[in-house]
C-alpha cells in the first residue's frame, strides 16, 4: 500500500491540514510540537480500524474540545491494483465513503464502504505487519514484533528458497507421532513398557554423564588456562603502553613547570617596571600641582582685591533678604505642624483596621493548630494499638514467601500420572466419583497418596514416595510458622499486616504533619504568645473607636484608611518640603550675611595671607625646576611608560606559551594514565592468581584417570543397551524418526531467518563496518550484535545503538515485503538517541531503503534528516 494524500479536519487541535506524500522514496513531514504530526499516522489507523459511529476511547480522543463538530479523515492511496479515496467523519453526522478508480470504478458508502475497504486491505496488505513496522512516538528504541507475520514469513520463505508445505507431509508426521506415542507421552516420558528397560539404561547413562561432566570441567579449565594466558599477555602490553604514556605526560609536566617559572620571572620584572612608572607619574603629578597652585593663587589674589570693593554693597542687601526669609520660614512651620497632626490620626485609623485584620489571621492560625493537635492525638492512639512496623511486616512477608516457595516445590516435585479415556467411563479418585470421556486426557498430581478404583473391577493406590511427603510436611511447617507470626502480631494474614503497616505509616505522617502545621502557623511565636497576642488585640481594637475624635470622619475600611493615610503623607511631605525650603533659604541668607560681614572685616587680612602664600608657592616651583626641568621630567615619565609596556608584552607572551601546553588537560591525562596503570597492575596480579589456581586443578584432576573410568562406564552402558531387545529398538526408532521430522519441520520454519539477517547486516554495514553481524531468534528479534570479535547482547547496547538496529530491522522487513503486500513505512520521532555522526550514516540507509519502499518521516527536528539524499519535504505550522 502506498499513501498519496491525507487530509484531516477538526482533528484534536487541528482545524484543517492536508499532506501529499511522494509516491516513491522519502517524504519528510516537519514542524514544531503540537502541530499534528503524530496525528497523521494515528488517523490512518483510526480510518482503517473503526466504523464512523464508533464510541471507542481512541476515536473520542480526536474530537476538538472547543467545538461541537465532526472529525474528518480523507486518505488517497494505492494498495495492490486498487487506487482509492477513503473518507470518514466521526462524532457529528457520521459518514463513510469509498471511491475506487482502478482497476475499475466503484463507489460505496456507509458500512458497505467500511467492509469493502477491509476486504481490499485483507487482499493486498498484511496490516499486522504494517502496524508492527511503523514507529510510534516514544517507541523508537523498541524492536518491531515480527512473530506470526504472514506476508513476511512468505516473502522470507521464498527468499530462502523454500516452498509452501505439502499437506501430505503433515499427515505423515501425524502417523509418525502416533507410533511415537505408543512408547512415549507427549511430554517425552516413557510409558510402562519402557520403564524397566530404561531404568537400568538410565543408571548407566548417569554414570557416563557424571564422568563426562568431570572431563568437561577439566577441559573447561584447560580453555580457561589458555584464556588467562592470553589475557595476561594483553595486560602486559597494556602495562607497557601505559608506562610510556606516564613517561610522556611526566615530561610534558616538567616543560609546563619551566614555563610557569619563566612566567613568574616575567611578572617580577613587570612589577618592578610598573613601580618605576608609578614613581615618575607621581613626580609629574606633583610638578603639575605646583604649577596649578601658583596660577590659582594669582587668580585668587586678584579676585580678593576686586571683592573688597563690592562687599559693603552686598552686605546691606543680604541684611534685607534675611528679614524676608525669617517671615516665610515661620509661616511654613505652622502648616507643617498641622499636617503632622492629621497624619498621626490617619495612621492610627490604618493601624486600627490592620490590627483587626491581624486579629482574624491569628485566630485562623490558632484554629489550624488546634485541629492538628486533635488529629495527631487520634493518630498517636492508633499507633499505640498497632504492632506492625517495617521489621514485623518484613518478617511476615518473608514467612508468606516461604509458604509460596514450599508449595511451588511441592507442585514441581510431586509425580504426575496421565490418564486417557478409551471409552466413557465412571470411576473414583480418593473415593470421590468422577467420569472420563473417550479420548479425554487428564493429568493428576500426587503429593502423598492417591487411590483410583473402577467399582467392581480394579482398585489402585499410588504413593508419591518420601520426597513428596517431605515437601508436603515442609508446606505444613511453613504455614504453621506464618500463622504463628500473624497471631503474634495480631493480624489474620499478610494482606492485613500490609494494611496495618500502611495505617501506621499514615498515622506517623499525621503526627509529623502536626509538627509542620504548628511550626508553619506559630512561626516565631510560642502557643502561649499567640494566645496573648489574640487577647491583647481583642482588647485594643474595640477601645480605639471609643477614644477617637469625631473629626475628621473615620475611613470606611482598611483600603480607604490606607488611601487617606497616603494622602496625609503627601500633604505632610509637601508641607515639610516647603518648610525645609524656607528654612534652608533662611540658613543660606543668614550665612551669606554672616559671611559678607566677616569678609568685609577680614578682607585686608586675607589679601596679606594670599600674597604670602603666592610668594611661597612661586619659590617652591623655582626650587623644583632647578633640580630637574619640566621637559626632563616629562621625558623620564614617557620612558618609564614604554619600559612597563614592553614588560607587559613579555608577560602576555609567557602566558600564551603556557596556555598552549594546556596544563589542566595535561595534569588530568597524567593522573588518568597513572590510575589506569595502577588498575592494569592490580588486574594482572588478580589474573595471575587465578591462573595459578587453574594450573593447580589441572595438575590434580588430570592424574585421576577419568578417561579410563569413562571408557569402562561406556562399555557397561553399551552392554545394557544391547540387552534392550526389539521393543527398545522400535521405541528408539519411533522417537528418532519423530524428533528428526519435528526438528526438520521447525528448521524449515526457521529457514527464512537467514535472508532477513542478511538484509539487516547489509544495511548495517553502511552504518557500522563490514564486520557488523546480528543474531535473530525464532520471533525475528535481534538478540545480539557483533563488531569485529566483540559480541554484545541487544539489551546491553546503548540506547542510540538499540534505536539504530531497531530501525535497520524495520527497514529490512519493509524492503523484503515491498513486492509482497508491503505497506508504506511511517517513522514518528525516530533517531532521537542517535549522535550526529551516526545520523549521517542512517541517512544513507534511509536513502537506500527508499529506493524499494515508500518511507514517511514525521519529525520536529528536521536537522536529523539533513543527510537522507533526495526527499520530499512537507512543512506543518
Amino acid at each position: 500500500m502506498k499513501l498519496h494524500r491525507l487530509r484531516l479536519t477538526n482533528y484534536r487541535g487541528i482545524d484543517e491540514a492536508e499532506v501529499e506524500f511522494a509516491h516513491t522514496g522519502l517524504t519528510i513531514v516537519e514542524g514544531p510540537n503540537e502541530v499534528g504530526k503524530t496525528s497523521l499516522s494515528e488517523s490512518i489507523r483510526l480510518l482503517f480500524d473503526f466504523h464512523d459511529s464508533s464510541k471507542h476511547n481512541n476515536v473520542k480522543a480526536t474530537k476538538p474540545v472547543t467545538q461541537d463538530v465532526g472529525t474528518e479523515i480523507e486518505l488517497e492511496a494505492t494498495s495492490g491494483p486498487y487506487v482509492f479515496t477513503y473518507f470518514k467523519r466521526f462524532h457529528k453526522k457520521p459518514a463513510t465513503t469509498l471511491n475506487i478508480t482502478s482497476p475499475k470504478p466503484e463507489n460505496h458508502t456507509g458500512r458497505e464502504a467500511h467492509e469493502r475497504a477491509e476486504e481490499i486491505l485483507r487482499e493486498t496488505v498484511d496490516m499486522d505487519l504494517w502496524r508492527a513496522l511503523c514507529i510510534e512516538q516514544g517507541l523508537a528504541v523498541q524492536q518491531a514484533d515480527l512473530s506470526n507475520q504472514t506476508s513476511l514469513s512468505l516473502a522470507l520463505d521464498i527468499a530462502a528458497g523454500g516452498n509452501v508445505a505439502d499437506p501430505k507431509e503433515e499427515s505423515l508426521f501425524d502417523r509418525v507421532q502416533k507410533e511415537y506415542l505408543q512408547y512415549y507421552t507427549e511430554g517425552g516420558s516413557e510409558k510402562k513398557e519402557l520403564k524397566e528397560a530404561i531404568k537400568a539404561h538410565q543408571k548407566a547413562e548417569d554414570e557416563v554423564t557424571e564422568l563426562s561432566k568431570q572431563i568437561k570441567s577439566l577441559e573447561d579449565d584447560i580453555e580457561l588456562a589458555a584464556e588467562l594466558s592470553t589475557e595476561l599477555e594483553n595486560l602486559k602490553k597494556q602495562e607497557q603502553e601505559l608506562r610510556a604514556d606516564v613517561t610522556k605526560y611526566t615530561k610534558s609536566l616538567e616543560e609546563i613547570k619551566d614555563l610557569e617559572i619563566a612566567l613568574d620571572r616575567a611578572n617580577l620584572q613587570l612589577e618592578s617596571a610598573e613601580k618605576s612608572e608609578q614613581a615618575k607619574k607621581k613626580e609629574m603629578k606633583e610638578r603639575n600641582e605646583q604649577i596649578e597652585l601658583v596660577t590659582k593663587l594669582k587668580i585668587d589674589h586678584n579676585d580678593l582685591q576686586t571683592s573688597s570693593q563690592t562687599k559693603i554693597k552686598s552686605l546691606k542687601l543680604a541684611e534685607e533678604n534675611l528679614e524676608k526669609a525669617k517671615f516665610r520660614a515661620d509661616e511654613a512651620n505652622t502648616k507643617r505642624r498641622e499636617a503632622e497632626s492629621l497624619l498621626t490620626l490617619r495612621r492610627a485609623d490604618f493601624d486600627y483596621y490592620n490590627d483587626n485584620l491581624f486579629l482574624e489571621q491569628l485566630k485562623e492560625r490558632k484554629e489550624r493548630i488546634d485541629i492538628s493537635f486533635k488529629e495527631a492525638a487520634v493518630a498517636a492512639e492508633l499507633l499505640e494499638k498497632n504492632r506492625i512496623d517495617e521489621d514485623a511486616l518484613k518478617i511476615i512477608q518473608e514467612a508468606d514467601r516461604s509458604v509460596i516457595l514450599a508449595q511451588a516445590k511441592l507442585e514441581t516435585g510431586a509425580p504426575n500420572i496421565l490418564m486417557k479415556g478409551l471409552s466413557n467411563l465412571d470411576f473414583e479418585i480418593d473415593e470421590e466419583r468422577t467420569q472420563i470421556a473417550k479420548d479425554e486426557e487428564r493429568s493428576l498430581s500426587i503429593s502423598d497418596r492417591l487411590s483410583i478404583s473402577i467399582p467392581g473391577f480394579i482398585y489402585m493406590e499410588i504413593s508419591a514416595g518420601s520426597s513428596s511427603s517431605d515437601l508436603s510436611e515442609q508446606v505444613t511447617k511453613m504455614k504453621e510458622n506464618l500463622d504463628s507470626l500473624c497471631h503474634e502480631y495480631g493480624v489474620n494474614d499478610v494482606d492485613e499486616a500490609s494494611r496495618y503497616f500502611a495505617e501506621a505509616r499514615e498515622a506517623s505522617r499525621t503526627i509529623r504533619r502536626q509538627k509542620e502545621i504548628e511550626k508553619d502557623n506559630l512561626r516565631d511565636l510560642s502557643y502561649d504568645e499567640l494566645e496573648r497576642k489574640i487577647l491583647r488585640l481583642s482588647e485594643r481594637v474595640p477601645s480605639y473607636l471609643m477614644n477617637r475624635s469625631k473629626e475628621p470622619v473615620l475611613s470606611k475600611n482598611l483600603e480607604d484608611a490606607k488611601i487617606e493615610m497616603g494622602s496625609a503623607e503627601k500633604v505632610l511631605e509637601a508641607a515639610k518640603k516647603s518648610w525645609e525650603e524656607t528654612a534652608t533659604l533662611l540658613d543660606e541668607t543668614r550665612m551669606v550675611f554672616e559671611e559678607l560681614r566677616e569678609q568685609h572685616q577680614n578682607v585686608k587680612v586675607a589679601l596679606d595671607l594670599k600674597a604670602k602664600d603666592l610668594k611661597e608657592a612661586e619659590d617652591g616651583l623655582k626650587r623644583s625646576r632647578e633640580l630637574i626641568s619640566d621637559d626632563e621630567l616629562e621625558s623620564e615619565h614617557k620612558n618609564s611608560i614604554e619600559l612597563a609596556k614592553k614588560e607587559r608584552e613579555k608577560v602576555t607572551l609567557a602566558k600564551a606559551e603556557l596556555k598552549k601546553k594546556d596544563p589542566d588537560r595535561t595534569i588530568a591525562l597524567a593522573e588518568t594514565a597513572q590510575g589506569s596503570l595502577d588498575t592494569v597492575l592490580k588486574k594482572r596480579e588478580e589474573r595471575q592468581e587465578k591462573n595459578t589456581e587453574v594450573q593447580t586443578r589441572l595438575k590434580v584432576f588430570g592424574e585421576e584417570g577419568l578417561h579410563e573410568k569413562l571408557d569402562a562406564a561406556q562399555s557397561h552402558l553399551d552392554h545394557i543397551t544391547q540387552e534392550n531387545t526389539a521393543m527398545m529398538r522400535r521405541a528408539d526408532a519411533a522417537r528418532l524418526l519423530y524428533s528428526t521430522m519435528k526438528e526438520e519441520r521447525d528448521r524449515v520454519r526457521r529457514a527464512y531467518v537467514a535472508p532477513l539477517k542478511k538484509k539487516i547486516e547489509s544495511l548495517g554495514h553502511l552504518v557500522f563496518d563490514n564486520s557488523f553481524e546480528v543474531e535473530l531468534n525464532d520471533d525475528l528479534l535481534v538478540t545480539s550484535r557483533s563488531l569485529g570479535d566483540v559480541n554484545v547482547p541487544f539489551d546491553s547496547l546503548s540506547g542510540g545503538t538499540q534505536e539504530q538496529i531497531s530501525l535497520l530491522s524495520r527497514l529490512a522487513c519493509a524492503m523484503t515485503v515491498s513486492d509482497n503486500g508491503g505497506g508504506s513505512l511511517i517513522l514518528d520521532d525516530a533517531l532521537g538517541y542517535t549522535d550526529p555522526e551516526r545520523l549521517k550514516l542512517m541517512g544513507v540507509v534511509l536513502a537506500q531503503a527508499a529506493k524499494e519502499c515508500q518511507i514517511i518521516i514525521l519529525t520536529c527536528v528536521p536537522d536529523r534528516y539533513s543527510h537522507v539524499g533526495d526527499a520530499t519535504v512537507v512543512r506543518l505550522d
